[in-house]
């Protein structure tokens, strides 16, 4: 009897909640690495749900969380091929040149660039990854009537267009 009762505790603990949460994780995962255009976002969804965790926000929303330790960025950049810390550094770097008291964009720089991307018509992937690397070159420029655009300035285009072709495959 305490062989049946023990069976089904085990059988009930690798089902439902168990394997819905593995899921959950593998799902919030893919849609990081698809946000962040990563090419090999389906690795970084498996990595990412096997070191997540659920959080719990104050406003008691519960969401996936993976933390940034040495062993999660390891097995990113080696499994993957994703450099977790030099694109959060890109990203970093692109919010401490923002122009203080600069109007903040609806998706912030990287939803300008998937904007601007969708313009020039760019899509999944290679969209996002046009995104990255715009809202890393991207200022704000005065416009009429008071509001101000992005736009890459005639100094660095030379550079952006490098990086374009080095990180994207996209030649301009």
């Amino acid at each position: 009897m305490r062989l049946i009762w023990g069976m089904s505790f085990v059988a009930a603990c690798l089902s439902g909640p168990a394997l819905a949460q593995q899921g959950s994780a593998y799902s919030a995962g893919l849609r990081v690495a698809q946000g962040r255009g990563y090419a090999n976002a389906d690795c970084y969804a498996r990595v990412f749900a096997k070191h997540a965790v659920v959080v719990e926000n104050a406003a008691g929303k519960r969401s996936w969380f993976a933390t940034s330790t040495p062993a999660y960025n390891a097995e990113q950049r080696s499994r993957c091929g994703v450099d977790r810390l030099q694109d959060i550094a890109a990203r970093r770097e692109a919010q401490r040149f923002a122009a203080p008291g600069a109007p903040r964009i609806r998706g912030g720089m990287h939803g300008a660039g998937m904007r601007v991307a969708a313009e020039r018509g760019y899509a999944g992937s290679e969209a996002n990854c046009f995104a990255r690397v715009y809202a890393v070159y991207a200022s704000p420029q005065p416009a009429s009537r008071g509001m101000v655009k992005y736009a890459i300035p005639g100094r660095s285009m030379h550079a952006y267009s490098q990086e374009l072709h080095q990180r994207c495959g996209i030649s301009r």
